[in-house]
């Protein structure tokens, strides 16, 4: 199937919703700084998706999304996108709200990658997926399967998408991209 490079005005939709701990053990550590990552609130000081360094580590590090944990945020449409950008989710579905379709897609996503289909996106998941972000053209993409999709990364490493022909930044804790509200509806 032919690989389409999209502008994506949602960007960060199914990092499903947080709270197990599966997927590695996400509930335990964020695996960089030590401390508990119980979700996308645990730590006030990292409000945004963020990256330093190598690409290939950038996500994994985002907290939880999960059945049983907050499951609208910018970062649930982020896991969202990348599930459309792999062909487990129909586009019509990025709407920033760790759903059953998400949850479902997930599990597909994760038995198909030889991890966990537990739904609870962690550690785990958002590394195997960040393993597959490329820098190109000045911007950083995730290589999917079906689509690729183009982020920023800011100085201050925080991820940027495209947000009705502006780049904004992309929250753990709570929804401020345009599809989010649209969805909210």
């Amino acid at each position: 199937m032919p690989r389409h490079t999209v502008r994506v005005l949602v960007l960060l939709a199914a990092l499903a919703a947080t709270g197990c701990a599966s997927d590695g053990g996400d509930a335990s550590s964020d695996g960089k700084a030590g401390t508990p990552s119980p979700g996308p609130t645990a730590d006030v000081g990292h409000l945004h998706v963020r990256g330093g360094g190598a690409l290939a580590d950038d996500w994994d590090d985002e907290g939880l999304l999960g059945e049983n944990l907050p499951v609208r945020s910018d970062l649930a449409a982020l896991w969202q996108t990348v599930l459309w950008a792999d062909g487990y989710l129909d586009k019509s579905r990025i709407d920033c709200h760790y759903s059953r379709a998400t949850r479902r897609a997930t599990r597909a996503w994760q038995s198909n990658h030889a991890l966990p289909a537990d739904g609870i996106v962690g550690q785990q998941s958002f590394g195997k997926a960040a393993r597959r972000l490329v820098r190109r053209d000045g911007l950083v993409v995730f290589e999917g399967k079906r689509h690729d999709v183009p982020l920023r990364r800011a100085e201050d490493g925080r991820y940027l998408v495209e947000d009705a022909g502006r780049y904004k930044p992309l929250r753990r804790d709570t929804t401020t991209l345009k599809v989010c509200a649209r969805a909210a509806r």
